[in-house]
């Protein structure tokens, strides 16, 4: 509704006068409001593994132990005959599927067939994505094992069993499994927040354990990443090349999107649950994506069957994040001292 009394508008007779000859100014544009964007979701679907049908869609086998035993030899050359020692085992994950229905009622084909300046099917289709990405990105950092239609988090994948004893159908707590843990550590400690130092020192100790393979990237709450990036303010230096100054199209630049520490990438995402940072190796840790239903669209299906003129249609998409190594991955906690 058109506002009365602002500007040159009138109120009372005048402006009843005007909203019935004039129509308004519009601008024929949909400026969503209410969603956020997800780095580390785009991340992993862009590096998407595939998916199929079948009992438990994503079967991984690990060898958690060692299948062979060594030993020396004299000069004779002898040695133990060898005892055969199962190491293999499957971890087993399924994939979980997310739909979204899409409406078209009668009233709307009729009335917007024509003379729209905001399609309402455009703007519900468009709705349909950044739903579904905000639905996925949530989900990658809370704890979803309650529910069994939900799929698997970056919480369960790199626990060590203190909160998730089983992970992909094995219990990591058991002897002969406790390969199958990942990395779970406390920063309660460190009550000033994460500095420069700190993350070294946790990315030096996290590479360790992994038997010495760094990880890909690591991931915190925009506060707590902000607590890290004041901390690289504090000793920021810009070097100007000799001969040469700044303008307009060479601005001074203040900080970065993400930071660099021990070679390894530190960015935020807003899902990222403040007091937790995700330590994360995409060697091993990935979204499997169905073959059977990528993001796809049904199309849209009458009604009149049930009695209604208008048509309905449904995205449905099926997927999983999983590690295969959850001992390459880390899950921090108790990071204390968010900037906001």
């Amino acid at each position: 509704m058109p506002i009365p009394g602002q500007g040159a508008v009138p109120t009372g007779a005048l402006y009843n006068e005007l909203t019935a000859v004039n129509r308004r100014a519009f601008v024929p544009r949909n400026f969503v409001q209410i969603y956020f964007a997800t780095p580390s979701l785009f991340y992993m679907i862009g590096n998407a593994k595939k998916s199929a049908g079948g009992l438990s869609q994503i079967t991984i086998p690990i060898q958690a132990q060692s299948m062979v035993q060594g030993q020396f030899t004299g000069y004779g050359g002898g040695f133990n005959s060898p005892t055969i020692i199962p190491g293999l085992q499957n971890a087993q994950f399924s994939t979980a599927y997310w739909v979204v229905p899409v409406p078209l009622p009668f009233g709307e084909t009729v009335i917007q067939a024509t003379d729209r300046e905001i399609s309402l099917l455009e703007a519900r289709m468009n709705d349909v994505y950044s739903v579904t990405v905000q639905n996925m990105g949530r989900l990658m950092y809370t704890n979803n094992t309650a529910n069994s239609l939900l799929p698997d988090s970056f919480q369960n994948a790199f626990d060590n069993g203190t909160n998730f004893p089983t992970y992909g159908g094995i219990n990591r707590t058991t002897a002969g499994n406790t390969a199958w843990q990942g990395q779970y550590y406390s920063a309660s400690a460190y009550s000033s927040g994460f500095t420069r130092q700190i993350m070294s020192q946790y990315l030096i100790q996290i590479t360790d354990a992994a038997g010495g393979e760094a990880p890909t990237f690591v991931v915190m709450n925009p506060s707590d990443y902000a607590t890290l990036n004041n901390d690289f303010i504090g000793t920021e230096q810009v070097f100007v090349d000799p001969g040469n100054s700044y303008s307009m199209g060479t601005p001074v630049r203040s900080a970065f999107p993400n930071w660099n520490v021990s070679g390894v990438p530190i960015f935020a995402d807003h899902f990222c649950p403040k007091g937790n940072a995700f330590v994360i190796n995409t060697k091993y840790t990935a979204m499997y994506l169905s073959e059977d239903a990528q993001f796809d669209f049904s199309g849209f299906y009458s009604l009149v069957p049930l009695g209604q003129i208008g048509q309905q249609g449904v995205m449905v998409t099926g997927y999983d994040i999983v590690t295969a190594k959850p001992s390459a991955n880390a899950w921090i906690t108790g990071i204390a001292n968010p900037a906001f």
